[in-house]
């Protein structure tokens, strides 16, 4: 998806409602149909969902990296900014990835 990396910082309600409007424009639904039979008939992940996967397998690549000047960029210090992190989330993780 384009542009997921801006897509993290919005409100998961906004997000919610730009793939609501979207998904509708895409397959022509009438009003009243539901979003989530919609969106259960597509089968598409939702976009808090994207990008929660999209920044864990950028963070795992990172583990990976053979590159000495790219893997050290995994020891990050706690959150104080105003935004919070997708790949916060470590409920899921086997190596917990804390946000910068």
């Amino acid at each position: 998806m384009y542009g997921a990396e801006i897509l993290s910082l919005a409100a998961p309600k906004n997000n919610k409602k730009i793939q609501k409007k979207i998904l509708k424009i895409i397959t022509n639904a009438p009003w009243y149909i539901r979003y989530n039979v919609v969106h259960s008939v597509l089968n598409i992940e939702t976009v808090q969902d994207f990008i929660t996967h999209f920044s864990r397998k950028f963070f795992n690549g990172i583990i990976d990296n053979p590159n000495d000047l790219i893997a050290p960029q995994t020891s990050f210090t706690n959150n104080r900014g105003k935004h919070s992190y997708p790949y916060s989330t470590t409920n899921k993780w086997t190596i917990p990835l804390k946000p910068p």
